[in-house]
């Protein structure tokens, strides 16, 4: 899992909390555009837990380690599409607002797994 992937996820999930944040101080709902970008973060994701899936033998993750991190990395591949589907059920500025959350989210959950990669 090393490499520039998780960095990326990171940052492009930082900056989607930074976009849905600007959609909700002008009272906007999500479009295509923010929809797109949520896409690329979840193909992002699904690519992580791959190569996570692939690298997994060849490390040593010891006791719970190796439920714990793809826990991790299920979650942060569930987590957004949730967030976005109750974003677009309810459309209104607090919905939006779920996304923001949710793109911390999903910052959150690749940083812990990666702090539970061995180095």
């Amino acid at each position: 899992m090393e490499g520039p992937l998780p960095l990326a996820l990171v940052v492009a999930s930082l900056a989607f909390a930074a976009v849905v944040l600007v959609y909700v101080a002008l009272g906007r709902t999500p479009d295509w555009g923010l929809l797109g970008f949520a896409g690329v973060i979840e193909v992002g994701a699904l690519v992580l837990l791959v190569v996570a899936a692939t690298q997994v033998g060849g490390v040593d993750l010891h006791g719970g380690a190796a439920v714990t991190l793809f826990g991790y990395l299920l979650a942060a591949l569930v987590v957004l599409p949730l967030g976005f589907a109750w974003s677009l059920a309810e459309r209104s500025r607090g919905a939006t607002a779920v996304l923001a959350v949710v793109a911390l989210t999903e910052a959150f959950l690749v940083v812990r797994a990666l702090q539970i990669w061995p180095s």
